[in-house]
Order: structure tokens, then sequence, then C-alpha cells
């Protein structure tokens, strides 16, 4: 293990988490601000002309980017093998959910199927200019962190 190594690899597996923790939120908050001047409520869930932000993706993933970059922190205060790769496993599932959001974009984007459930938060946009994709983004760069810094550790 080369401590000073792997802990500037935890240090900048945080700083990506960090970041798009800071990216996720900053786009989220404004749509369940709009929608709440909307419509009065965020418990509205009929005939809607904007997304309720409580049933898109982007609440999900600005969740899993505090959860993430939460668990982070603690293993760059005390870092070890097991919690670096079970936070490396939770990057990679996040990263697939990420990948799957934006590939239903896609696919709504370009009506390949016939889809009544919309779980985008920006309709009409291309897959590759969604906040989703953005995020996706941060999580491929945290996770490819993690993997060096899990093989750091070991």
């Amino acid at each position: 293990m080369d401590a000073p190594h792997s802990k500037n690899l935890l240090f900048i597996q945080s700083l990506v988490l960090f970041g798009g923790t800071i990216f996720a939120w900053s786009k989220l908050l404004p749509q369940i601000d709009t929608f709440q001047t909307l419509y009065g409520t965020l418990f509205r869930f009929n005939d809607l002309a904007v997304p309720n932000p409580l049933l898109t993706a982007c609440l999900y993933g600005s969740t899993a980017f505090l959860v993430v970059l939460f668990w982070s922190v603690l293993v760059v205060q005390r870092p070890g093998y097991g919690s670096q790769r079970m936070l490396r496993n939770a990057l990679l599932f996040c990263v697939v959910f990420a990948a799957s959001v934006v590939a239903s974009e896609a696919v709504e984007y370009y009506k390949l199927f016939d889809s009544a459930i919309s779980v985008t938060c920006s309709p009409g946009v291309p897959p590759t200019q969604t906040p989703c994709f953005y995020g996706m983004l941060f999580f491929i760069a945290a996770f490819i962190t993690s993997v060096y810094a899990t093989r750091r550790l070991k």
C-alpha cells in the first residue's frame, strides 16, 4: 500500500463527487422551485406541463451523489480496502443507473419506442445535453478514480 498516493486518489475521488453533487443539486433545486411556484405543491402527479421533480431520475441521481460523497469522505478519513471496494461497487451501480437514464432519454428523444412513462427532467433536449448525461460523466470519473484507489489500497 502506497499511503500518500492512495490518500491523494481518495481525495481526488471525493473532489470529483463533490463537483458532481454540486452540479446535480444545482440542477434539481431550480426544478423543484419552478414546480412549486407553478403548482403550489410538490405532490401533484397528473396533468403536468412541467415534470414533477419527485418523479424524475434527477432526484435519485442527486441523492446518490450525496450518499457516495459522504461515503467517500469517510473513506478518506479512515482508508480501508473493504470500504473502498464497496464504494467502488456503489459507484459502478451509479454509472449503470445514470447510463440507463441517458439511454431512456435517447429512446424518448429519438422516439425509438412508444413510451407512456417519462423519466427525463429535460423533455425535448438531446440526450447528450441533459443534466443526467453530465451527471453520468461525473459518476464515470469517480468510478475510474475509485478503481485506481482500490488497487492502491490492496
